[in-house]
């Protein structure tokens, strides 16, 4: 009799769990949202936020069970999601923010430690800039949406066509990969074009929700996401912070992760090799490790890695592809090369032609008044900071998150080039969209 009790309190305890999950009513979209809560309340709490997929809160479904006796989790399909209800609402970030004001301090009333992933990362960002003092730390995993839209755009259609040629087993090789980065760019601006309605107007008004956006919540958060800006707000958010990026991600890219580490000063960066965009799923061990480690404060923060002090070299490269460069560098000239990275790097002078060229996490400090030099090139520069002049000629510069201190006009073109900025701060000023150079 007393195994059949145990038995039927251990089947009662699995109807329970499954159960566990409620409908309340909310403020700000009025909508009904199925959430649950997991664990003791008096452990300490973890909200758990998740993105536009259409799996909504079952996302989390692993992390729930890694966390739900140490923890207090709450977590719940946002509204327009899942089970939650659906309508045609401003789903902003800045509005689920506000919902999960609502749901915090009616069911935890004290801080707490917010993981977002994806859409729910940049909420999560939001969150933690309005809200500062209830975030007890911040997890960000694989966030959508930070870097400004025009960069986005040609984020996500690069990634479309380099895994179309992949697939192709490498048919871009050479000359053709010029050929293709003018494809990707035309590609980019035309989207961007069509995005150059005031989105802003569209989003506001329910009507033009309904006739532009289908009414559908999945496309109206999605464009919401892009149209928002975040320019500023990582510089002011002091809170804890571990940032865990999938290096593969193909939807949102890694190198926001290095900008926000950059730019959040209490930031941690862990990447985690040959992942995507769902590491709580596809690395499922190695991502539970990371977020136990964060929720236990088991380490303290870790800041961008500097160059070692070590001999600075110079070096020529031409016809060169798919090459990694660091430590110190004199001077360097690239021609007719492609995919070069410059990673933890010092560079005094740089010379690109007829080159595809990814600078991360270095300082480029000119010995003259002049940093850069490019033609026919595309350059992205990510989470650095340039001492010195870029000058331009048919060039696309793509600028992440560098802060850029030079006298005088910081980008020069001598031929018509564009410039995208993203979180940039150019000469102490925040800067955050795009500008065509060298029109005549």
């Amino acid at each position: 009799m007393k195994i059949f009790a145990l038995v039927f309190a251990f089947l009662l305890g699995l109807h329970a769990e499954e159960l566990a999950g409620t409908f309340i009513t909310e403020p700000v979209f009025k909508a009904s949202v199925y959430m649950q809560t997991i664990g003791n309340p008096e452990n300490p709490a973890v909200v758990l936020v998740h993105g536009l997929g259409d799996e909504a809160s079952t996302i989390w479904e692993s992390t729930i069970e890694l966390l739900k006796n140490g923890y207090f989790v709450v977590t719940f399909d946002l509204p327009g999601f899942g089970q939650s209800s659906k309508a045609n609402e401003l789903y902003s970030p800045q509005n689920y923010a506000k919902f999960i004001r609502y749901v915090t301090q009616t069911y935890i009333k004290k801080p707490f430690h917010l993981v977002g992933h994806s859409m729910g990362g940049a909420i999560a960002l939001k969150y933690t800039s309005m809200y500062p003092s209830d975030v007890a730390s911040l997890v960000l995993v694989d966030a959508a949406g930070i870097l400004h839209r025009s960069e986005y755009n040609n984020f996500l259609v690069q990634s479309g066509v380099n895994a179309f040629f992949d697939e192709q087993n490498g048919l871009i090789q050479g000359l053709q990969t010029q050929k293709v980065n003018s494809f990707i760019d035309k590609i980019a601006e035309k989207i961007d074009r069509k995005m150059s309605l005031d989105m802003g107007v569209v989003l506001a008004s329910e009507d033009l929700r309904s006739t532009i956006l289908g009414g559908m919540p999945h496309s109206i958060a999605a464009v919401a996401l892009v149209e928002e800006s975040f320019n500023g707000i990582p510089q002011k958010i002091d809170t804890r912070t571990t940032i865990i990026w999938g290096e593969t991600d193909t939807v949102a890219p890694v190198e926001t992760g290095y900008v926000l580490h950059k730019l959040m000063p209490n930031a941690s960066f862990k990447i985690l090799p040959n992942t995507g965009h769902v590491p709580m799923l596809t690395r499922e061990e190695a991502f539970s490790h990371m977020l136990l480690t964060h929720l236990s404060n088991q380490e303290g923060i870790i800041r961008p890695v500097q160059p070692k002090n070590t001999q600075s070299y110079s070096v020529k490269i031409k016809d060169v592809s798919d090459k990694v460069y660091t430590g110190r560098i004199e001077s360097m000239s690239i021609r007719n090369s492609q995919k070069i990275i410059i990673k933890d790097a010092v560079i005094e002078e740089l010379v690109v032609l007829n080159s595809d060229v990814e600078i991360i996490n270095s300082t480029i400090k000119a010995g003259k008044a002049v940093a850069i030099t490019a033609q026919n090139a595309k350059i992205s520069i990510v989470a650095s900071d340039v001492f010195g002049k870029i000058k331009l000629q048919n060039t696309k510069l793509h600028l992440l998150g560098i802060t850029m201190d030079v006298l005088g006009k910081p980008i020069e073109a001598l031929s018509t080039s564009m410039v995208y900025f993203s979180l940039c701060q150019i000469n102490n000023k925040l800067i955050h969209g795009k500008e065509i150079l060298g029109l005549q």
